[in-house]
């Protein structure tokens, strides 16, 4: 008995000074939630179809941090997101990774976007939130063109990869990504992103420059491998900010997407903000374009609330790609609150 009460003294003790030696983690919980309303007025209207509909995009992000007694910054982060056009039943993970900062920089690993995403621009960022890659999809047609926007069109976007981050040094910054496709012998597209942004400043004007490139091996052992790389400057001055974008993604080995966009934004003040952006999307053969006139406004109306409206006017022309013509327009209307 005495060994006993002796071994469970130990145990107990042990555990105090462990939970002790613990310290408590910094925890944040934000959110965020959008709700939209998409009309539609487009050349292949279906009989009898309303042309419009809601939709809401809710985040809840989760972060716990550390500080080690060696200067180390250790994470983790849950993001849970519910969205959908009708009714959402359920929610789920949208990014769930872990970081270790310090003074070589940042380490990222489990679910989250590769460096190219982190790192790339586009002038569609000077719009609504997603109101080219979200609720605003479907300009580019059905054919062979891959994307909307001019950051890096083929990314990690939220997979299981490592990601490295470079502190910022003389405005430079700099990133890696790898991502394993899997295990199995469709599984073989592999992802290996690279990242850049430089940082500058020149009397009144304050810029960027991004530079994006991935390679994707191919599915199956002899499918070809496929590539894609974005630049972009991106300078502000006062009330004026203004991004032109270039990107290039493989759909096939012979067929490649070409995305050109360039915009500019005007903050009026008394909370408005002003943005018009041009997109220009073309396949390297076929014929195959998507011009598209962006023009959006931005109201906040209170401390983490903010209004936008958002119009597309787009020209879809499949050419030998054999999707359907399209001339037409989209608006939206935004309402995003922040917590």
């Amino acid at each position: 008995m005495r060994k006993l009460l002796l071994t469970t003294t130990a145990l107990m003790t042990a555990a105090t000074l462990s939970t002790a030696a613990l310290a408590e983690p910094d925890v944040s919980i934000t959110g965020a939630m959008e709700f939209t309303y998409e009309n539609v007025d487009s050349a292949t209207k279906v009989t009898g179809a309303s042309n419009d509909d809601f939709s809401s995009d809710q985040n809840v992000v989760i972060k716990f941090e550390n500080k080690t007694d060696s200067g180390l910054t250790i994470g983790m982060v849950q993001n849970i997101e519910s969205d959908g056009d009708d009714g959402v039943s359920d929610a789920s993970s949208d990014e769930n990774y872990m970081y270790i900062k310090g003074g070589f920089g940042t380490i990222e690993l489990g679910n989250n976007d590769g460096a190219g995403d982190q790192l790339t621009r586009t002038a569609s960022d000077l719009v609504g939130p997603d109101a080219l890659s979200d609720n605003g999809s479907g300009m580019n047609g059905s054919g062979n063109l891959k994307d909307d926007n001019a950051d890096l069109i083929l990314d990690i976007n939220d997979k299981n990869n490592i990601t490295y981050i470079m502190n910022a040094m003389n405005g430079l910054t700099l990133g890696a990504s790898y991502m394993d496709g899997g295990d199995t012998a469709s599984e073989n597209g592999d992802i290996t992103t690279i990242g850049a942004k430089y940082a500058f400043t020149s009397g009144a004007v304050k810029g960027t420059l991004h530079y994006g490139s991935s390679n994707t091996g191919g599915a199956s052992a002899g499918d070809s491998s496929l590539n894609s790389d974005s630049m972009a400057v991106d300078i502000s001055s006062g009330p004026f900010r203004a991004v032109l974008a270039v990107a290039s993604a493989d759909v096939t080995g012979a067929i490649t997407t070409d995305v050109t966009d360039y915009g500019v934004q005007y903050n009026l003040g008394n909370g408005i903000t002003l943005a018009a952006v041009g997109t220009q999307i073309e396949e390297n053969t076929g014929g195959e374009t998507s011009d598209i006139t962006t023009v959006s406004v931005k109201y906040n109306v209170a401390s983490g609330l903010n209004a936008y409206l958002t119009y597309h006017d787009y020209d879809y022309a499949p050419g030998t790609s054999g999707g359907t013509a399209d001339d037409g327009s989209k608006t939206l209307v935004t309402i995003k609150s922040t917590f």
